[in-house]
């Protein structure tokens, strides 16, 4: 099983730290490990940089993309994507707060992907971080964009 959360960053916070996004995964990899004041440093550092979870705005998206969908069911904040053939089911909680998803099976990475193209177009700065499996990443990579001087044209 595994178990991802999902943050959506200040965008000049994501432009700041495109490329280098270890710092960033090494921020809540050390938030999960402190304790007492140096914890709570730490979480006022991860709210400052993040952005409040739009939940409406992801209920709704979600329930659009997916309701036609068999393998779909939501409950509250719950959406479920379940592909029994496969043993396979990915569960997405959207809070107030926070946002994660758990999956297992032999086709989880396949699920987790559909909730994540749907969630990338509601927030373009999504940064997912398993601490467990030491994975992460901008669920939408930004482009950078090249501008060039009057010289180089």
């Amino acid at each position: 099983m595994r178990h991802c959360e999902l943050y959506i960053f200040e965008e000049s916070v994501a432009r700041h730290y495109y490329g280098q996004e270890t710092k960033l995964f090494d921020l809540f990899l050390e938030y999960e490990r402190a304790t007492g004041s140096k914890k709570e440093l730490l979480r006022k550092q991860i709210e400052y940089i993040t952005k409040p979870i739009p939940a409406l705005l992801l209920q709704q998206k979600l329930k659009k993309a997916f309701s036609n969908k068999a393998e779909y069911k939501h409950k509250k904040n719950t959406h479920v994507i379940e592909l029994s053939n496969y043993d396979t089911r990915s569960e997405l909680v959207i809070a107030s707060d926070s946002l994660y998803i758990t999956s297992e099976g032999e086709r989880s990475f396949e699920v987790e992907t559909m909730f994540f193209e749907v969630l990338r177009k509601c927030e373009p700065t999504f940064f997912a971080i398993s601490v467990e499996e030491h994975r992460y990443g901008w669920l939408r990579p930004f482009r950078h964009d090249v501008f060039l001087s009057p010289n180089h044209v």
